[in-house]
């Protein structure tokens, strides 16, 4: 145990005998760490506003004009109990009639239409669309509608939800390979890094072998100075992006866009740190096997 402590202490050590090689490293690191971390943001903040102002869909449902309304209000409870429903308007055929007149501004009469209206029963039904297979769900929410008793026709409006499917294949095919090859970036930065170590080392590693050290004692600072790398690097890019964040959260947050940046959440910035370790142990691995 008090090896391991006195060989991660040697690595980290040994990443500032080299400072110039370490501050580009961590410039690479930062600055790739950065643009894929602006990426990140760029994502989160566009699907909040496309699952805020997208993921909902509103069923119209019209009953036949000749429908009794004892039938209608058994459909209106039944579909109370329809999964993923926010919200149910229920209008009878007075009731349409008088947001009709309303939507006249008074200029229309329509009181003589009210003993026998031209309009029929309707529900306004909002859904909430799910985040996988929205369009054949709302296949299926629409043959369910049209299969309550009277029911005459049902409209939705399906840009809705082809917005959100588009963004949810984008998110799919485009968002990992950008993500991927930021992540090579950073493994190529750090292992060049590693080799130029191990070649300015390559007298004091020699000597170490000739005494008996063994592979791991002469491996495991390389590969822990890798690792403190990816870590250094990442903290830096966190740090400048907290400060572009600053300038830029509310930069859209105004009428009638209303559109504020998010921020990385706590566990995007733990699994960046992390994977940004695991690059810096990789790639000094595969430095170290190479050379």
């Amino acid at each position: 145990m008090f090896q391991f402590l006195g060989l991660f202490a040697q690595g980290c050590r040994d990443i500032f005998r080299t400072p110039w090689a370490l501050c580009l490293t961590l410039a690479a690191v930062s600055l790739v760490t950065f643009l894929a971390g602006m990426f990140l943001m760029f994502v989160n903040t566009l699907e909040d506003q496309i699952l805020r102002r997208q993921a909902e869909v509103q069923f119209q449902v019209y009953w036949d004009r000749d429908a009794s309304l004892e039938a209608v209000h058994d459909a209106w409870q039944a579909m109370n109990g329809l999964s993923r429903l926010t919200s149910l308007r229920t209008f009878t055929p007075d009731a349409a009639l008088d947001v009709l007149a309303q939507a006249f501004d008074g200029q229309v009469d329509l009181k003589e239409f009210k003993k026998d209206s031209p309009l029929p029963a309707t529900a306004l039904l909002t859904f909430m669309l799910p985040r996988e297979d929205q369009k054949e769900w709302a296949r299926t929410i629409l043959v369910r509608l049209e299969s309550f008793s009277g029911v005459s026709k049902v409209h939705y409006n399906p840009l809705r939800i082809d917005v959100l499917h588009s963004w949810m294949q984008f998110s799919k095919k485009g968002f990992w390979p950008v993500i991927c090859f930021l992540v090579l970036v950073v493994g190529l930065v750090v292992g060049n890094t590693i080799k130029l170590a191990l070649f300015q080392r390559r007298d004091e590693i020699e000597i170490l072998r000739l005494v008996g050290a063994s592979r791991l004692y002469v491996r495991m600072p390389l590969i822990i100075g890798g690792a403190a790398q990816g870590l250094l690097g990442g903290l830096l890019a966190l740090g400048l992006l907290g400060l572009v964040h600053l300038g830029l959260q509310d930069m859209l947050n105004f009428p009638p866009l209303w559109v504020q940046i998010q921020f990385l959440s706590f566990r995007e910035m733990l699994g960046m740190l992390a994977v940004l370790m695991c690059i810096g142990t990789l790639s000094s691995f595969v430095a170290l096997k190479e050379g």
